[in-house]
């Protein structure tokens, strides 16, 4: 399996065990009195919190490579002009 599949996997997992345990624990307790579509609205900013934490650490790792890979550009630049410096001043002399 692919790891985004795995990951999913086991969220849809963690998420049937929170909610198979919340129901079972909390049946007489006051969430029942909340109506579901808090609940829902509830788990949605949980999700969307957790999807813009993940998405920001992919992110930066991309932005890290992107920037790794400017910096060997910039180097291999650097390295080809001093070649070109020391061919020019080897030909001079």
């Amino acid at each position: 399996m692919q790891e985004r599949s795995k990951r999913m996997l086991l969220t849809l997992v963690i998420i049937f065990l929170g909610l198979a345990v919340l129901q079972r624990f909390t049946a007489d307790a006051a969430i029942t009195t909340v109506p579901w579509w808090v609940t829902v609205v509830i788990l949605a900013a949980i999700v969307s919190g957790y999807m813009w934490l993940r998405t920001s650490i992919e992110d930066k790792k991309a932005e890290a490579e992107w920037i790794e890979q400017e910096g060997r550009v910039y180097i291999r630049r650097m390295e080809h002009e001093r070649q070109q410096r020391a061919r020019a001043a080897d030909q001079e002399q």
